[in-house]
């Protein structure tokens, strides 16, 4: 299975739940979550959104490829 690292919380979360809780922050834009992706503070969904796309661009940018990324786990 694979995960994605939430370092600020300081855990691991499957692919499928962080997809689950980007699209509960996006029908949430306002709703105030008890942590977001990169924070361990209360955060909204708008900005829970941000530190997804955030996350997304530097994944993309980074030039390590899907291999090397899940050998790292």
């Amino acid at each position: 299975m694979l995960y994605i690292s939430l370092p600020a919380i300081d855990k691991r979360v499957s692919v499928g739940a962080y997809v689950a809780a980007v699209k509960v922050a996006k029908a949430n834009p306002d709703a105030e979550f008890k942590h977001g992706f990169s924070t361990w503070w209360p955060t909204d969904g708008r900005a829970i959104l941000r530190q997804f796309r955030a996350g997304m661009n530097d994944r993309i940018n980074s030039g390590i490829s899907y291999r090397e990324r899940a050998a790292g786990l």
